[in-house]
């Protein structure tokens, strides 16, 4: 159900997705939905929130998986999604954005939801950039970068149905890094600090 509910949130938005819909798509009882859900599409939807804060951190460990330097990360980062898009005829986009558009800032709990996601994904970019020799601040400002110009790019590909805004823009961020790293030391692997 949470699954499903993510999906249906990322494609149609908040509003526009019923608990019928959540049945539909999941094939579980309609019982179920109260007996798991007792706090009802609020409850459903913050589960789906935090469900989609782990596929976010989950997308940035693959593309940090065979990463040369921080700039492949996004470079890396940007054909994960891309391909998603793609996969999904564009129907799928950032896992929250539609709900934060829709909810953020009147559903306070939502919005406080909303808000740790993008931490969690800031945070796991910043923990894959800092062994490259990236200062923390900087990797923070960086972070904060790739998720702005990702979310950006990402409307403007769903938009247009073509996956190429996001891959240039998002190059144009990785060969902004590779300019900044060039100045830094060289490091065969971030395993050697």
């Amino acid at each position: 159900m949470i699954s499903a509910a993510r999906e249906l949130f990322r494609e149609r938005g908040y509003h526009a997705t019923a608990f019928s819909d959540v049945i539909e798509r999941s094939g579980v009882p309609r019982g179920s939905t109260y007996y798991y859900f007792p706090g009802g599409k609020q409850q459903l939807a913050r589960e789906a929130v935090a469900a989609a804060g782990d596929e976010i951190e989950e997308m940035v460990a693959v593309a940090a998986d065979n990463a040369r330097d921080p700039a492949s990360i996004v470079r890396a980062l940007a054909e994960v999604v891309a391909h998603r898009l793609e996969s999904s005829d564009y129907v799928q986009g950032c896992a929250i954005a539609t709900m934060v558009l829709e909810l953020a800032p009147t559903e306070e709990e939502l919005t406080v939801d909303f808000e740790q996601v993008f931490d969690r994904w800031r945070n796991a970019l910043v923990c894959h950039f800092e062994p490259w020799g990236i200062a923390s601040q900087r990797a923070g400002i960086l972070a904060d970068l790739v998720m702005s110009t990702f979310e950006g790019a990402m409307v403007l590909s769903r938009a247009a149905r073509n996956a190429e805004f996001l891959r240039t823009t998002a190059d144009a961020i990785a060969q902004m890094i590779e300019n900044e790293t060039r100045k830094m030391p060289v490091l065969t692997s971030p395993s050697t600090g």
